[in-house]
């Protein structure tokens, strides 16, 4: 058995040398990471399982860089945090119903804001309610969107 398993990593260190290695790593990343959302999408019945915090709107709820975790919902009410999408966003919008209007519809609104916010939000464009956060683990994904733009 030990001889098998030593075989099997010396393969791996072969083929993981050099160009080729570093191609086979990001690969095998993106595989994971893949792998990963996909199965915490189905656990937590929602299409977007983690958003990163992309500024100070939450505080002190969230704050930039916090990467928090989204359950699917059907029902939400006044004061629950959301994340959506915005149609002139390249990125889910994470803020609280703010007031919930006549044809279900919602309005919403940054804890750290004085103002609600200018859209009205569908439940179409709804991935679920905010469930808990790790901190500063969102910041890989803030600085690789922001250093793309």
């Amino acid at each position: 058995m030990i001889d098998a398993l030593k075989k099997v990593s010396d393969t791996w260190n072969k083929y993981t040398q050099g160009t080729a290695g570093i191609i086979i790593y990001v690969v095998v990343g993106f595989l994971v990471a893949y792998l990963v959302n996909t199965g915490m999408g189905m656990a937590f019945d929602t299409d977007t399982p983690m958003v990163a915090v992309f500024s100070q709107s939450m505080v002190p709820t969230f704050y930039k860089g916090d990467l928090v975790f989204v359950t699917g919902s059907d029902d939400y009410s006044t004061g629950d945090i959301i994340v959506f999408d915005v149609g002139n966003k390249n990125y889910p919008i994470i803020h609280r119903v703010f007031s919930i209007e006549d044809d279900g519809s919602f309005r919403t609104k940054g804890d750290n804001n004085g103002f609600s916010d200018p859209w009205i939000v569908s439940k179409e464009n709804i991935h679920g309610k905010a469930s808990f956060k790790i901190p500063y683990l969102g910041w890989v994904k803030v600085l690789f969107i922001e250093l793309l733009q």
